[in-house]
């Protein structure tokens, strides 16, 4: 399918982009704000609006498609790149990636993202942003020519069975950790609830006795509330605070995990990113002690890693090592959506649990294009995105892969 045109739209993604090592060392909020300086390069104000762009493909049968760029909440964390505004999105791509496509043939996905995805101007690779959104419209576009779903396509070209079985869908609560839990139970959802645990003094507790009276609260309100038999994985990030509270002492973060863990029966629990160490192989190394220090205890808890593990080249290391229980395959740094669907498999195939995550940073067109990517690959879960508030990117997710379950059961059926 030839491109004939491509135009840009600015727009707004489904959440807000902060500072994160401000709020961890303690920025105040202020309603929806956080006061004072922001410690991050990139950053204006601690909190920002989130900005997204829409790459638009006008295709040769004037089929419009397009994919959505955007960055992560935690914009230039743990090796992410720094956060960028639409207009300057927009500049680079009328600059570089307008001219490479307006007039292109595209035919197979794979090959034109992989191709895309890896190529360097000026000896560099594009931003992951834009590496990210092009290769939603390349993936819509060889749909769209094959009168298939996306997901179809990825299964086609990857040489994957399509299960047709739902992927459990993780919510996250924001900073309405109550009210929050208590629609993602209505909703049932699968992998819950999040916490946004980014801050000791006011999440966390000095000694960890606030996160841990919230974790029981979470249990006694799903036993409470909830529907006989619902049983959800619960996944708790908290963003190093863990290693900040207990100045890094891994023996001591290992102890209160399975204070954690205990407080979590009956339910399966994960941890992600209990500490940061704030480099690549000190992470790693710390994570490896921890697990051993777990399985030595008996600890069914699992370790969950984000930041660090942010490209498929990073996250095979992390595989390779078998350093964490779960991977968050952080579907809006890894660039080429390709690099999405290679991670998961990668993850699948060397017995390591991949959670096709994403941040709540990210638009409705991201979220949608990730439901077909989970379903050919069925990760252990995946992001309900974009945005804070559960019911919105519940629905949205939801609701595609309840769509497509729907078209690719009835095609299997004979019946389409």
């Amino acid at each position: 399918m030839k491109i004939k045109k491509v135009l840009c739209a600015p727009g707004f993604t489904g959440f807000y982009m902060d500072d994160k090592e401000a709020i961890k060392e303690g920025a105040k909020s202020d309603g929806f704000i956080y006061r004072g300086e922001p410690r991050t390069p990139g950053f204006d104000t601690i909190r920002q609006t989130g900005e997204a762009v829409s790459v638009m493909f006008i295709l040769e049968n004037n089929d419009i498609v397009y994919g959505d760029c955007a960055v992560a909440q935690y914009a230039a964390s743990g090796g992410r790149e720094v956060p960028m505004r639409s207009k300057d999105i927009i500049r680079v791509l009328e600059e570089k990636v307008v001219p490479l496509f307006e007039g292109k043939d595209i035919t197979s996905f794979r090959q034109a993202a992989e191709e895309f995805d890896r190529m360097k101007i000026d000896g560099e690779q594009l931003p992951a942003s834009i590496r990210y959104g092009v290769t939603q419209a390349i993936l819509e576009t060889v749909a769209k020519a094959r009168h298939l779903t996306m997901a179809e396509v990825i299964a086609e070209e990857y040489g994957l069975t399509l299960e047709l079985k739902p992927v459990r869908i993780n919510a996250q609560s924001g900073d309405e950790r109550y009210t929050n839990v208590d629609k993602m139970i209505l909703k049932q959802v699968g992998m819950m609830p999040h916490g946004l645990i980014n801050n000791v003094e006011e999440k966390l507790g000095k000694d960890g006795e606030i996160f841990l009276n919230w974790v029981k609260w979470v249990v006694n309100r799903i036993l409470d509330i909830g529907p006989e038999g619902y049983r959800p994985v619960l996944r708790f990030d908290v963003y190093g605070c863990m290693g900040k509270a207990f100045n890094n002492d891994l023996d001591r973060v290992t102890e209160y995990l399975l204070q954690v863990e205990k407080a979590c029966k009956p339910f399966e629990v994960f941890v992600e990113m209990p500490v940061d160490m704030k480099s690549n192989e000190g992470q790693l190394q710390a994570f490896k002690y921890m697990r051993k220090k777990l399985d030595a205890a008996g600890s069914a808890l699992k370790l969950i890693i984000d930041e660090y593990a942010n490209t498929y080249e990073e996250i095979k290391v992390w595989v390779d090592e078998k350093a964490a229980d779960m991977v968050q395959v952080k579907t809006i740094d890894l660039g080429g959506i390709n690099n999405i669907v290679e991670a998961v498999l990668y993850c699948k195939a060397h017995g390591v649990l991949a959670y096709q995550g994403g941040t709540c940073n990210e638009t409705d067109k991201s979220a949608v294009v990730c439901v077909n990517l989970a379903l050919a690959t069925q990760p252990f879960a995946m992001a309900g995105k974009p945005g804070m508030g559960v019911d919105e990117g519940v629905m949205i997710v939801n609701n595609e892969q309840e769509r497509l379950l729907t078209i690719l059961r009835a095609k299997k059926a004979g019946k389409l």
